[in-house]
């Protein structure tokens, strides 16, 4: 199977980097030849959950030529940048955020420049305004980590679910989720259990500090997604594959 194929080669992978003095440290995330490895459909579905401006949608539209990309953003500062850009017709932006229920919510715009980790603006060669931290959840021990970025603004989003939107879209199965959703995992989850049962791979972004206000750890996104198991844990990230995604 791929999973063994897949583990063989980064337990490989890992043994080189031990032997030539990088000891047991995990990789900063999942790389280009990685993900080749996994999505098999040429056709696949792919959903890009948190796309900011769209740099993961647009590497995914270059990597599979017939993949269809779901991008979702409720960020306005972002869908802007997003929209500005030429990307490819098989990438299809929904400007909203996935969580527990179908509706309106508070999300917290991050904002905050730093010269270290900022953005340039390719108009103007400024450091642009912070966007990539914005979440659901109220910032917490991210004050504390990230003193430059703040987050003063909150503005009104729309949200879905992800069971509502796949049963809206008729989207039956999922190759591969890509999601950076700032402390709000437990919330895509719990909004997603039917169409998380037909998803092959969920790749998310997590913390065991509570950098946002209530948010889960990896052993609570492993609690809500009993049949998914461990592929690789990185830096700040997890690779989870369904044991059972086609039924």
């Amino acid at each position: 199977m791929l999973n063994k194929g897949l583990r063989f080669d980064l337990a490989a992978r890992h043994a080189r980097r031990h032997r030539i003095g990088y000891a047991c440290m995990p990789r900063e995330g999942l790389e280009e030849v990685d993900i080749k490895r996994l999505v098999e459909r040429s056709n696949a579905t792919i959903l890009d959950i948190g796309t900011n401006n769209g740099d993961m949608s647009d590497n995914f539209s270059k990597w599979f030529a017939y993949a269809q990309i779901f991008s979702f953003e409720p960020d306005p500062r972002a869908v802007k940048k997003m929209q500005a850009r030429n990307l490819s017709t098989r990438i299809h932006l929904f400007e909203k955020a996935l969580g527990q229920s179908v509706g309106t919510a508070t999300f917290h715009q991050s904002a905050g420049k730093d010269l270290g980790a900022g953005v340039v603006d390719r108009e103007t060669g400024l450091i642009e305004e912070w966007d990539q931290s914005g979440s659901l959840r109220a910032p917490k021990d991210h004050l504390e980590l990230f003193p430059w970025i703040s987050f003063e603004n909150k503005i009104e989003v729309e949200v879905t679910t992800l069971d509502a939107w796949c049963a809206d879209q008729k989207i039956k199965y999922i190759d591969f989720i890509w999601a950076d959703v700032q402390g709000a995992e437990e919330d895509l989850i719990r909004g997603g259990m039917q169409a998380l049962k037909t998803t092959k791979y969920f790749y998310t972004e997590f913390s065991d500090r509570e950098i946002y206000e209530n948010s889960i750890g990896l052993q609570g996104i492993l609690d809500l997604l009993p049949n998914f198991e461990i592929v690789e844990v990185f830096q700040r990230d997890v690779l989870l594959l369904n044991r059972h995604p086609w039924g």
